[in-house]
């Protein structure tokens, strides 16, 4: 068999290419960065907490909390007292700015439409989970006294209190 002389220095180079150091595997790194808002108590709660904040309704309207007494005109803020135009009140906390951080409604002094992510004055105590979720804290007895409690996910404090099966007062902290 005899070879082409023009294809043996071919071959000799491709041999010595092969044979020489290895070449470094080129090494890839990916670096995945994953960024959510992770909700801790998605399966016991339905909202986070800016939607909960946003679903407060009293005085014909949703007032998320935060707000600043000032972006309501029609309410007057006298001591503790938030007063509304239908002489129903809420006690108000206020943050260094003036800025209403938390509003407490009781039933007899609420206005009519209160509510809170859709639960008003009329819920019972056996209802309060299937419609906010699972409570962080629940205190008492339905029979005397029963204090339901929420808190994190973007609220300070959500509490309900009910009295004799009756809720009587709600408790919102932004």
């Amino acid at each position: 068999m005899r070879i082409n002389r023009k294809i043996i220095p071919l071959l000799l180079a491709l041999l010595l290419a092969g044979c020489g150091k290895p070449e470094p595997e080129a090494v890839t790194e990916t670096t995945v960065t994953e960024t959510t808002t992770e909700n801790r108590y998605l399966l016991v709660r339905d909202w986070e907490g800016a939607e909960l904040l946003g679903s407060i309704f009293f005085c014909g309207e949703y007032r998320p909390l935060p707000f600043s007494p000032e972006e309501q005109p029609d309410f007057t803020l006298y001591g503790e007292n938030l007063l509304f135009p239908d002489d129903t009140f809420a006690e108000a906390e206020q943050d260094e700015d003036g800025a209403v951080i938390a509003l407490r409604f009781r039933r007899d002094t609420a206005p009519a439409d209160f509510s809170v992510y859709g639960v008003g004055f009329d819920i019972g105590p056996s209802e309060l989970q299937s419609a906010v979720g699972i409570a962080n804290s629940v205190r008492g007895s339905e029979d005397t006294t029963l204090i339901c409690s929420y808190f994190e996910g973007g609220i300070t404090e959500l509490t309900f209190v009910f009295t004799e099966r009756v809720l009587t007062e709600v408790y919102i902290a932004a």
